[in-house]
């Protein structure tokens, strides 16, 4: 829904057909192969709703990616101050499937942030957001080894879950 964000998308990425608005702005017969929602899904208060929505308007051989900030228990001040209503584990996207889909995979990403960043806040340093020091460290330090490292705990951790849904199959 932002004007000045969809310009980006599309002078980063010409190839990309993106389009100004929310689901709720489409024409019901429209149709994307693929529907993302990075750090968003957590601000919605009916995700569920959401997920359903996004299902009406995914091509049959379509895709809806969400990534999310993981583990409620992980859930600060921050998370609230930004609008975040929740935080999720792979049951919780489970539950959210819509019935005109199934979840295809879900899994954990940036093991070393959760561990270094994540909890260290939540439990020693208590800071009501990140310095810019700390992101920096973050983007230089922590992502390069949880992409090392995330494999190797075959994406069971992290602060970050992936949920990947398909349309179900007639008979599946």
């Amino acid at each position: 829904p932002d004007a000045q964000l969809l310009e980006q998308l599309r002078l980063a990425h010409p190839t990309v057909d993106a389009c100004l608005g929310t689901l709720a702005d489409l024409d019901e017969k429209v149709e994307f192969d693929t529907i993302v929602y990075i750090d968003v899904l957590e601000h919605i208060e009916d995700d569920g709703g959401e997920l359903e929505c996004a299902a009406k308007h995914l091509a049959p051989d379509g895709h809806l990616v969400v990534l999310s900030p993981a583990h409620q228990w992980l859930f600060t001040p921050f998370d609230a101050a930004i609008g975040h209503h929740r935080r999720y584990n792979r049951p919780m996207l489970r539950a959210i499937t819509p019935p005109t889909l199934r979840l295809a995979t879900s899994f954990y990403l940036d093991s070393v942030g959760m561990v270094l960043a994540s909890a260290a806040n939540k439990v020693l340093l208590q800071q009501a957001a990140p310095t810019a020091g700390q992101i920096a460290l973050w983007d230089r330090v922590m992502v390069p080894m949880s992409r090392l490292i995330d494999p190797l705990l075959r994406r069971r951790t992290g602060k970050t879950v992936v949920g990947v849904w398909t349309p179900q199959r007639d008979g599946a």
